[in-house]
């Protein structure tokens, strides 16, 4: 499974670490070309993009030292494992799926509960009835958190139009 060189570093870990590293060097340095106001005061727009940056960094850095040791597991290749669940992960893109396609025409609120009962049916829950109900209450909850008190635009739909 681990390809060590000459150094004890295996290959392939220590090429994924390094392409991490990598991307986290871009990010910070893309994110020290944003231009910003002086009407910002400490929190701008570059505080997330240098938080993922040196987040990256930091998992870099961390994953190189672990390709020092006795190598990364394989949950596709470990015959301990259960096999996927093809059944789960079809729900769950099919629920997305659907979501990205409805979401213009039915509105946020409806789209969320599709999408909601669509994750709650990959992780094995029983009723779709009782899945629904959850999921539009949690979905009304965020909406008027988001679109009333915030005052974000979200999809517009049938349900909006009527609240």
């Amino acid at each position: 499974m681990r390809n060590p060189s000459r150094f004890g570093v295996a290959v392939g870990p220590a090429l994924v670490a390094l392409g991490v590293l990598a991307m986290g060097a871009v990010v910070l340095w893309a994110t020290a070309a944003i231009p910003t106001s002086p009407l910002y005061a400490k929190v701008g727009p570059k505080v997330f993009p240098y938080c993922i940056g040196v987040g990256l960094v930091i998992l870099g850095l961390k994953l190189l030292i672990d390709a020092r040791g006795p190598g990364w597991g394989c949950e596709a290749t470990d015959p301990n494992e259960p096999p996927l669940n093809l059944a789960a992960f079809g729900w769950i893109t099919g629920a997305f799926t659907l979501g990205t396609i409805l979401i213009s025409w039915i509105g946020f609120i409806l789209t969320a509960t599709v999408v909601f009962v669509g994750a709650a049916r990959s992780f094995g829950a029983p009723s779709w009835v009782k899945s629904a109900i959850i999921g539009f209450i949690l979905v009304l909850l965020a909406y008027f958190g988001f679109a009333r008190l915030l005052g974000l635009r979200m999809g517009e739909g049938i349900i909006e139009s009527l609240i």
